[in-house]
């Protein structure tokens, strides 16, 4: 039972009972998951907190819920403010939300997920070990019906110990979550390190990608994208908050104001027309030594030839990006390209699709050393 209170304040109960009469109470908050060397987001992880208990932890709800017997419903309702936030993801990125094996074999936790509108896509459904696992039968049959329904699996604290690495195994899960003791200051500890790319192969074979929690370090992050972890999350790409950004952090970028417009560089960049490049017409003389953006018939990019050798080397697939777009968001994208195109400049384009001009990437790396040192930028292992 809860012990009497004196100032008015509710229960713990009262507090539980409360948010289960009235789910608005539940506030999500939202931490990126992050590419390790690309810093871009490709997912978020849902925590969340209660409006009527503020200064509370989901492990204190959770744990106060299952004494009075009102787990499995706290955790129905936290799963459906995770499906409705699902609704605001930024483009081709997921949702994981955490949820017990004992809950989702449940009938509140199933009846949620049935009910979710166009099934479970974008969503992974993460699943914490508080109390380890009674029944893995039903859990696999459960498993069963989240993939059926377009949603995916992850399962925390791996490389913990022998047991974790079993439960792993049993569960098959898209994701595998190492264990956050792991990752602090992996960088100097050959131990630590062995541990991840023996968690990493296991990963690999099991056809799973590994997130590495609790990155707070440039260094860390540099070490598990060589260790060739794709993903994490953690302090330096971005606390917990209410708002689903694309955008994280890169160590030592400086943001650049303004849109991708206000940086276009001097006269509109020569051109050529597709049709004319098919048969092999060359730009004129007078763009020798210049980048020369080739247009389809709308006028529209499709493709660089750069100054490359005495001739010309083509590039099909230029990065193109909307006067519009915050440059912040274009210099992102910009370093994530492969080595040998790292450098070409953008072609911003009219918002509906037309060539502008071009914007050269020195004019997009904007950091603490200066305009001419911004090798730190580019992703780790590069």
């Amino acid at each position: 039972m809860d012990a009497p209170t004196t100032t008015g304040a509710p229960t713990e109960r009262e507090t539980v009972e409360a948010v289960l009469a009235d789910p608005t109470l539940i506030r999500p908050v939202f931490q990126p998951i992050v590419d390790l060397r690309r810093s871009a987001v490709q997912g978020y992880e849902m925590l969340a907190r209660l409006a009527n208990d503020p200064s509370g932890t989901p492990p204190r709800w959770l744990a106060a819920a299952e004494r009075f017997g009102m787990s499995n419903a706290l955790e129905a309702s936290l799963v459906a403010a995770g499906i409705t936030a699902r609704e605001h993801l930024p483009r081709g990125t997921y949702l994981s939300i955490n949820v017990s094996p004992g809950a989702l074999v449940s009938s509140e936790v199933r009846a949620v997920l049935e009910a979710a509108p166009g099934g479970l896509e974008q969503l992974v459904l993460e699943l914490t070990e508080q109390n380890g696992v009674e029944d893995y039968d039903g859990l696999a049959t459960a498993l069963d019906g989240v993939r059926a329904a377009g949603g995916h699996v992850a399962v925390e604290d791996a490389g913990a110990g022998y047991e974790s690495l079993q439960h792993v195994l049993r569960l098959r899960p898209e994701y595998i979550k190492l264990d956050r003791g792991l990752i602090s200051d992996a960088h100097a500890d050959p131990a630590k390190l062995a541990i991840i790319e023996a968690v990493g192969l296991f990963a690999g074979r099991l056809g799973a990608e590994l997130v590495a929690p609790g990155i707070e370090r440039r260094a860390e992050q540099e070490m598990l994208a060589g260790l060739a972890v794709p993903l994490g999350q953690g302090y330096l790409f971005g606390r917990p908050g209410p708002s689903l950004v694309r955008d994280v952090p890169i160590a030592g970028l400086r943001p650049v104001s303004g849109d991708l417009g206000a940086l276009l560089d001097g006269p509109v960049a020569p051109t050529l027309d597709a049709g004319l490049l098919a048969v092999g017409a060359e730009p004129p003389a007078a763009a020798r030594g210049q980048v020369v953006v080739v247009l389809d018939r709308d006028a529209r990019p499709i493709g660089l030839l750069v100054p490359e050798g005495g001739g010309w080397a083509h590039r099909e697939r230029p990065l193109t990006a909307s006067i519009d777009e915050p440059a912040i968001g274009v210099a992102r994208r910009a370093l994530a390209r492969s080595a040998g195109t790292r450098l070409d400049p953008v072609c911003a384009c009219l918002p509906d699709g037309r060539f502008a001009g071009l914007v050269g990437v020195e004019r997009l790396l904007v950091n603490r050393h200066g305009p001419s040192d911004a090798s730190f930028l580019l992703p780790a292992g590069i």
